[in-house]
Order: C-alpha cells, then sequence, then structure tokens
C-alpha cells in the first residue's frame, strides 16, 4: 500500500513513518528540515502553500493518507491564530478533497482538545467545546475534512512515546526527569486517555482497513490521572513513584485555557473493530521494552524538523 504521512518529523508522524516503511511504500512531506528515515520517500510539501500541496500529491499519490501535520501546542496556536487555522483546519480540507478526488483513504489525526474538559467520558456523538485557539482550529479541520470528504476517517487522539527530540512527549518528560532522581509534578486535577504511539498506529490503519468513516475516540481503554501517569511511569521503567509529587493544573498562571477532564469513551473504536483497545499499563510497558529493544535510538537517529 502507499501511504502519505504529514507530519512526518512530528511525535506520531515520525512513528507512523518508521513503523510502517517496514511493510508499505512510505512518503513523507517535508518542509523545513528532511526525516531522513530509511525506506521512507521525501517530498517537499509548503502546508501553507495550496498549490505546493496539490503538487506534492501528484508527486507521490497514496492509497492512504494520514494527516498528523499540525500547530500542534496550545501556546504556538495562540502565538499565531492564522497559522494555526490554515495548518489544523484550512490544508487538512484541501488535503481531503484530493483524496476524496483520487479515491484514497483520508485519516484526520484530531484530538481531545475539541472538548470543553468539564466532565470527561466523552462520546463522539457529545456536544464539542473548543477553549483554546489550538482546539478550535482542529475542531474546524474535522468539519473541512468531512464536508470535503465524508469518507474521512477523522480520529480523535491522545497520545505519548519516544520523539526525535526526546522532548516533545509527557511521558518523556516524567522519565527524564525521574531517570536523574529529580522531583517532578503531576496534576491530581487533569484526567486523560492516552495511547502509546505505536498502539495508536496500529489502530489507525486498522481503522482505515475497516474503511471507517466519521468522527471516532481513539484513546486507552482506561483513564487516569497526569499524577497516576507519572507513577506509573516511575513504576514500569524502575524508579521511585514518590518522586512524582502532586499538583494541580491551576497553578500554572498561564493565560491559555487548561481542561480537566479530557478522557474519552473509545467504546464505538472498539466494538466497529472487535477488539479491546489497550490500557496505559500495556502502552508504558511496550514504551519501556521498545527503549530496551533499540527503537527509541532508531527514531532519535535522524531528528526532524516541527512540521
Amino acid at each position: 500500500m502507499r501511504i502519505l504521512i504529514t507530519g512526518a518529523a512530528g511525535l506520531l508522524g515520525r512513528a507512523a513513518a518508521l513503523d510502517l516503511s517496514a511493510d508499505h511504500a512510505v512518503t513523507a512531506w517535508t518542509h523545513r528540515r528532511p526525516v531522513e528515515l530509511p525506506g521512507v520517500r521525501e517530498v517537499q510539501a509548503d502546508l501553507t502553500d495550496p498549490a505546493s500541496i496539490v503538487t506534492a500529491w501528484r508527486a507521490a499519490p497514496p492509497d492512504l493518507v494520514i494527516n498528523a501535520a499540525a500547530v500542534a501546542t496550545l501556546e504556538a496556536s495562540a502565538q499565531d491564530p492564522a497559522l494555526a487555522q490554515r495548518i489544523n483546519a484550512d490544508a487538512a480540507g484541501e488535503i481531503a478533497a484530493l483524496a476524496h478526488a483520487s479515491g484514497a483513504k483520508m485519516v484526520q489525526i484530531s484530538t481531545d482538545a475539541v472538548f470543553d474538559g468539564t466532565r470527561g467520558g466523552y462520546l463522539e456523538t457529545d456536544a464539542t467545546g473548543p477553549r483554546s485557539v489550538y482546539a478550535a482550529t482542529k475542531l474546524a479541520g474535522e468539519v473541512a475534512c468531512l464536508a470535503a470528504n465524508p469518507a474521512t476517517l477523522v480520529a480523535r487522539v491522545n497520545f505519548f512515546g519516544w520523539s526525535a527530540t526526546g522532548s516533545r512527549s509527557l511521558a518523556e518528560f516524567f522519565h527524564h526527569a525521574l531517570s536523574r532522581g529529580e522531583q517532578v509534578s503531576g496534576f491530581e486535577d487533569v484526567w486523560f486517555t492516552s495511547l502509546y504511539q505505536r498502539d495508536l498506529i496500529e489502530l489507525i490503519v486498522q481503522a482505515a482497513g475497516h474503511d471507517l468513516a466519521g468522527v471516532f475516540h481513539a484513546a486507552s481503554s482506561d483513564r487516569l490521572t497526569k499524577l497516576a501517569f507519572g507513577r506509573l511511569i516511575a513504576e514500569v521503567f524502575g524508579y521511585d513513584p514518590d518522586l512524582v509529587r502532586p499538583a494541580s493544573v491551576t497553578t500554572l498562571g498561564t493565560d491559555v485555557a487548561r481542561n480537566h477532564r479530557l478522557d474519552l469513551d473509545s467504546s464505538a473504536l472498539a466494538a466497529a473493530l472487535g477488539r479491546t483497545l489497550p490500557t496505559f499499563r500495556a502502552g508504558i510497558v511496550r514504551m519501556y521494552e521498545d527503549r530496551a529493544s533499540g527503537y527509541r535510538s532508531l527514531v532519535r537517529s535522524h531528528p526532524g524538523g516541527s512540521l
């Protein structure tokens, strides 16, 4: 299968390119910096330029596109709302339209942040309520993709794992501090349902193979606070869980709205695929095993750029 991955320098996209290139013909769209992964073809694409998107698509038409490109943080999106709108929404819709015209399967990576975070346990049918520029533009991307291509699979996600820079994942944040014996804070009032990046990649490909369309939540089958997540990282990796100290997200003191409850209900995806989705513990154990096997080093061997 010919697979196109946008955002291949990012936390999810890089792992997807690395994993899927073992069995498929993978093309990565790059712009600022090369991805430089073995077996992955790179095509230059400037997502701020609609013409560049069309040219890059024609250079390597895919059977499946995983759009993981994003202005991916609350802070970066707030600092440049126009760029966030362009990358997270407008470009996503243009890619979905190209997929529709060519018969390719489109997977749009969205986020749990489209909800207001007041109660958690969100279903796909629940009302959204984005509280940041990032969340609003990612929700606009969902709308744009489904309008241009109703067969789009929109995956609302939260994920962790090993990154090229070693600093893009909450799990890495905990791991690095704990490995040095340092105390670190974990929010006891923030709940989430995060998947290990490689588990998420497998789910996405499986869902695309089932030709699922519309919005699905792709998240862990259990929920944790970020405090409990940090302590579970410590337990699995053999560090001291007491180094992870309880804290409240309300103490951050930033102008960017932070949500308390973004845990997703993924039962619809589990039912559609006929399987149980991974737990936090299973993902962290796999992350630990990937460090031991050398996968972490492989991810970091050729650090990429930001988009």
